[in-house]
């Protein structure tokens, strides 16, 4: 859990993290208009505070893998149990206890269709106390954004007729 709490400036150097995570502290400290002294400090704090990761990400579609998306019921087990069995697989990328009709929300990525039938029938049916699953399939990716409000300018409101 947090012990510090993100405030509008730490918000502005993540929106501009999520812009380009690649910018330097010179160009974030422009853009925000805080020091580029104040932009490091602030991000190596958001940094070990695990609220920040920089890294780069693929589009798997366009790289000939498969992405996946698993909604799991589970019963008779606890789904921390679950979620711990499927964490220790490289193949899963993503997982979110939830409330609805499903406990666990999965995302995959796999080398090809024939690993991602394997895993799921191969090694996730085998978890016990998964009672139902539901996979959906990505085929291309068509909108994939981690950018908060935050940035952007507000919009002018348009009267009305």
């Amino acid at each position: 859990m947090r012990t510090e709490p993100v405030d509008a400036p730490d918000r502005d150097i993540i929106d501009q993290l999520r812009i380009d995570g690649r910018q330097s502290f010179g160009e974030i400290s422009r853009a925000i208009g805080l020091s580029e002294a104040n932009v490091r400090q602030r991000y190596n704090r958001l940094l070990a505070l695990g609220i920040v990761q920089v890294v780069g990400m693929s589009d798997a579609p366009k790289l000939g893998e498969v992405e996946a998306h698993l909604s799991l019921r589970i019963r008779g087990v606890t789904v921390e149990s679950v979620a711990h069995k499927l964490a220790a697989h490289p193949e899963v990328k993503f997982i979110g206890a939830c409330i609805g009709s499903f406990d666990l929300s999965v995302d995959l990525k796999c080398d090809d269709i024939q690993h991602l039938s394997n895993f799921v029938h191969e090694t996730v049916r085998r978890i016990r106390g998964i009672e139902h699953l539901e996979t959906t399939t990505i085929l291309e990716v068509l909108k994939d954004t981690y950018l908060w409000e935050g940035f952007r300018e507000p919009q002018a409101l348009k009267p009305t007729d």
